[in-house]
This record gives structure tokens, C-alpha cells and sequence, in this order.
């Protein structure tokens, strides 16, 4: 008697994680921020990374603290691009 496992196949492909779509540049960012166009894997959480970095320092250092409603709305999205890329290496 065969035993099968629902959903296995040996032929099934593994979903490519590499082709992540790119997030755009967010109302709240800084129009001169050049944005990770490429598919390294490491490079696209560093870009990211680096885009809320510089909205945070926008915040502190130009505004003294005070966030815009376009910025609040670009970190969200840009810590759930964020955490999904992680989610996905795992």
C-alpha cells in the first residue's frame, strides 16, 4: 500500500523568493533617494533599511520630532515590505 502525501509532489518547483516586486518610492521620502532596482536578496532588506533610516532622520533632525502624515503612512509600508522580505528568507 502507497502512502502519499497531500499537497507533495517530486515534481513541484519552490517558489522563487528572489523575485520580490520593489517597492517604489513613498509619498513621504525624500525624491533624491535612489532606489535598489536589482535582485540580490541582502541588497533590497539594506535598501529598505536605509529608506526608514532616512525618513527617521528626517524626522528628528529637520522637523524637530514632529512626523507628517505622508511619512507615518511611508513607515508603515516600508516596515511591512520590510517584514515580509524577512518572513521570506526563513
Amino acid at each position: 500500500m502507497a502512502f502519499k502525501m497531500n499537497g507533495f509532489s517530486a515534481f513541484t518547483k519552490k517558489e522563487d523568493k528572489t523575485n520580490v516586486k520593489h517597492l517604489p518610492l513613498q509619498e513621504g521620502e525624500d525624491p533624491d533617494v535612489q532606489i535598489y532596482k536589482g535582485n540580490d536578496y541582502n541588497e533590497q532588506i539594506a535598501d529598505i533599511e536605509d529608506r526608514i533610516e532616512f525618513i527617521q532622520n528626517d524626522i528628528e533632525d529637520e522637523q524637530r520630532g514632529k512626523m507628517k502624515p505622508e511619512q507615518r503612512v511611508a513607515l508603515a509600508k516600508l516596515d511591512q515590505k520590510l517584514r515580509e522580505l524577512r518572513k521570506s528568507k526563513k
